[in-house]
């Protein structure tokens, strides 16, 4: 019991140096005083836990009643204790105007500080997903509250004989994460990262790993296909004309060259590889809709431009579902542009641009394995910090 108790502590020390440093900061964005709320949450449940255990550790009762949910309360508090580091990451990060803790880069003045982690960082997209999972962990932990006090009124009562129900051992981790990544014409970057994160998926599957997404598709914002956004997609306030391209028809099957960068080599050579390329090739290129942001809890973008478009169409889209009564869910639709998670050497984030086309075949298809390789180092990048990933040993 002392070492649930140690980790509960220790929990509990991370959530009030996050909320510490929150408190010493003016003018947040929404999304962080919501953050802020749910450590506050986390920190009355946690303290319920932790004066009943103390309790327990300094009495004379020798029944443990922490038996039957010791496993999956230790992986709950792990999961907690992940995630309020997230939080304490955040405001440190804003507060000190910290661009890159690993190479140090850091804005001037306050102002400047807002503007990266507002426009550029998604850090609000992070915040709303951080949200969602702590929402889910207090639900879990006040599960484990009552089972607690339902074995001391078990022992109180000595009725031995009684079992106690039990909830799974949950790690306090959500598996259901829906990615959706979006190109212009969904043919080429969009399909491949689609594809990338389906192989890296079975990869950890097939090592025995924890996989947390469940869907992953892939759009075109300027694809007439099964769009149902057309009309405001073209009534858009672009931020410049130039973020205003040509519609396409759709139903265009992917790039081969960029599919061959993809699949032709020996990497992640396995048979769940031809099923996932097979499936890849019969893609058929469609549009974006409404139910997006609503479904998906990351949209992912390749280029400033296409950052700055999926923003302003979440927006018309929750405007119009506010106006008739409703909403968007959430924590759903953090629009997120790729890049942000490749390394940086002056402060700029990388886009991840369409290949131009080149006369030499050979070229262009080298063209295409450099960008399939920046495009998986991106998403690795991604699923270890957004979604604690561990990467399989056997994936090189």
């Amino acid at each position: 019991m002392a070492d649930i108790l140690g980790t509960i502590l220790s929990v509990i020390e991370v959530v009030e140096t996050a909320t510490a440093i929150y408190d010493s900061i003016a003018d947040l964005p929404q999304q962080m005083t919501q953050l802020r709320q749910r450590m506050d949450t986390l920190n009355a449940y946690l303290g319920e836990v932790r004066k009943y255990l103390e309790r327990e550790v300094s009495g004379k009762t020798k029944r443990d009643a922490l038996s039957g949910v010791r496993e999956g309360l230790g992986k709950l508090l792990a999961g907690i204790k992940t995630d309020a580091e997230k939080v304490y990451e955040l405001f440190y990060r804003y507060k000190n105007g910290i661009v890159s803790r690993s190479n140090r880069l850091e804005l001037r003045s306050a102002w400047a500080a807002r503007l990266w982690f507002s426009l550029i960082d998604n850090s609000a997209e992070k915040a709303e997903t951080i949200i969602k999972d702590i929402d889910e962990q207090i639900k879990l932990l006040n599960s484990y509250i009552q089972l607690i006090v339902a074995e001391k009124v078990s022992a109180s009562a000595q009725t031995a004989t009684t079992t106690v129900a039990r909830i799974p051992a949950p790690t306090g981790r959500r598996r259901d994460y829906k990615i959706l990544f979006v190109d212009p014409y969904n043919e080429a970057r969009s399909v491949v990262a689609e594809a990338l994160v389906k192989l890296l998926g079975q990869l950890t599957l097939q090592a025995r790993g924890e996989w947390r997404v469940d869907e992953v598709r892939s759009a075109g914002f300027f694809i007439w296909d099964k769009n149902d956004c057309i009309d405001m997609t073209s009534c858009l306030n672009y931020s410049y004309k130039s973020y205003r391209l040509p519609w396409w028809s759709g139903g265009k099957t992917p790039n081969p060259v960029a599919l061959a960068a993809l699949f032709d080599n020996k990497w992640c050579d396995y048979p769940f590889k031809k099923t996932i390329g097979e499936s890849t090739a019969a893609h058929l290129s469609s549009g974006m809709t409404r139910d997006m942001f609503s479904r998906f809890d990351f949209i992912i973008t390749f280029t400033i431009r296409e950052h700055d478009n999926v923003i302003k169409l979440r927006e018309a889209v929750r405007k119009e579902a506010e106006f008739r009564g409703g909403g968007l869910p959430p924590g759903k639709a953090a629009v997120l542009q790729l890049g942000t998670y490749l390394e940086s050497r002056r402060n700029v984030i990388r886009e991840i641009l369409h290949p131009d086309k080149v006369a030499d075949a050979a070229k262009h298809r080298e063209n295409w394995n450099w960008k399939v390789a920046e495009i998986k180092l991106a998403l690795k990048a991604f699923l270890k910090r957004e979604l604690d990933w561990a990467q399989p040993e056997k994936d090189v």
